[in-house]
């Protein structure tokens, strides 16, 4: 059964981000993007307006349940909208082509229990809105830190580092719970790798006592949706 998926977002960058991402990772054959559209809706007891562009995916009903838990980590919206709506008639050919560019989705690896902590730096960070819903509860020892070598840039809602002589970030090591370094090693590459990161150990200074510590840390990749440059180094600062 061929379904189609719509979310909406309130960037073009962030719906392009989206759409790349749940295409690379073969949880859709494609998707369309149009817009900008006027959003009207009640949020926390008032009536918003909202310019916002609207994604929709081509998946198949088997594919949907890990198409929405890949939107719902990679999407910005503390309730994004998620659609789904089963296509009554279809043209074979097309259909056939749905079903085979999604029956090849990848799941991200099991760690090889290389247990580092993580350096977040952006909506992962203590006080942001992934850190919130994703990591909550589940950390057993957090630290300020900076990330030498190392430049932040502004994104489609979220940031990016990229590797650079004399820069710094700013940021936050995090060292999961007993038991819960698997599963959140996994969430966090199927809630970064989508959206323009690749994980890569680096090096990372404890703020505390300046002792290095080796990290996990979610980079640009090549094709990452880059802005402009935060001179501080950290994202909480940001203009």
């Amino acid at each position: 059964m061929i379904v189609t998926v719509r979310t909406t977002t309130d960037a073009r960058a962030k719906a392009d981000a989206l759409a790349r991402g749940a295409v690379e990772a073969r949880l859709a054959a494609c998707a369309q993007i149009s817009g900008p559209v006027t959003s009207v809706y009640h949020w926390r007891g008032a009536i918003e307006t909202t310019e916002e562009w609207e994604v929709v995916f081509k998946t198949t009903e088997a594919r949907y349940g890990a198409l929405e838990a890949h939107l719902t980590a990679a999407h910005d919206y503390e309730t994004p909208e998620i659609l789904a709506t089963r296509v009554t008639r279809v043209a074979e050919r097309y259909a056939r082509w749905v079903e085979d560019e999604t029956a090849g989705a990848v799941e991200p690896e099991t760690p090889a229990r290389d247990e580092r902590p993580f350096f977040v730096y952006g909506t992962l960070r203590p006080g942001g809105y992934n850190h919130d819903r994703f990591l909550a509860g589940r950390i057993g020892t957090e630290a300020a830190a900076v990330l030498p070598g190392a430049v932040l840039h502004d994104g489609p809602g979220y940031p990016y580092v990229v590797p650079q002589t004399g820069g710094r970030v700013i940021g936050s090591l995090l060292m999961p719970s007993s038991g819960d370094y698997g599963d959140l090693f996994g969430l966090l590459d199927r809630l970064e790798l989508p959206v323009g990161y690749e994980r890569v150990a680096m090096d990372v200074v404890r703020t505390e006592d300046g002792v290095q510590v080796s990290a996990w840390v979610f980079v640009a990749s090549p094709d990452a949706p880059l802005g402009p440059v935060i001179e501080s180094g950290d994202w909480f600062d940001r203009p």
